[in-house]
């Protein structure tokens, strides 16, 4: 079962292009998104972001995931 706040700290993280941004928005601190966004690819045993340059990137399974995350959202 997908937890609906690590769903939406993966969709506000790929809108916002940053965990440190998605967490200022939804009042957390930015450690709090990334294990949260870290659980989130573990229930799915999934990569959702590349974390190898400074800015994380939506991998091809996040691009997959987001309408999906997004509805659920809705």
């Amino acid at each position: 079962m997908y937890n609906l706040e690590h769903l939406r700290m993966f969709v506000e993280s790929a809108q916002s292009g940053s965990f440190s941004a998605c967490a200022r928005k939804l009042g957390k601190v930015q450690s709090a998104v990334s294990q949260g966004i870290a659980n989130l690819e573990i229930e799915l045993n999934t990569t959702l972001f590349d974390r190898s340059t400074r800015k994380p990137s939506l991998t091809p399974q996040g691009e997959r995931l987001l309408p999906f995350a997004r509805s659920v959202l809705q």
